[in-house]
């Protein structure tokens, strides 16, 4: 025979704990919202900053150069594939600005 499992309920409450005159003003006072215009447009923008995934392609010799380099380190210093192609995009991200400041 099965054994069910007792339902959860609520824990008793006593009529006094509900006419508590300080916890009914307490719930009368009610919070405050955080008004809209003090949110910086800085805040919006690392907010909607939010990671995406995509795919791309890359030949077979480039590919196997890339793993020519990780192999050629030692193996507490390689990282992934995906990381070294990431860093390399920052990387040139730096450069292109470097180069239009100078301009």
């Amino acid at each position: 025979m099965a054994i069910k499992k007792p339902k959860l309920g609520l824990p008793p409450t006593s009529p006094a704990s509900l006419t508590n005159l300080a916890m009914q003003e307490m719930i009368s006072k009610g919070g405050s919202v955080l008004e809209e215009s003090l949110i910086t447009p800085s805040k919006v923008e690392a907010e909607e900053d939010k990671l995406k995934s995509f795919t791309f392609k890359i030949y077979e010799s480039e590919l196997a150069q890339i793993r020519a380099i990780q192999d050629s380190l030692p193996k507490r210093d390689r990282i992934s594939i995906h990381d070294f192609v990431v860093t390399a995009v920052k990387e040139k991200i730096e450069k292109e600005k470097k180069a239009r400041n100078r301009k």
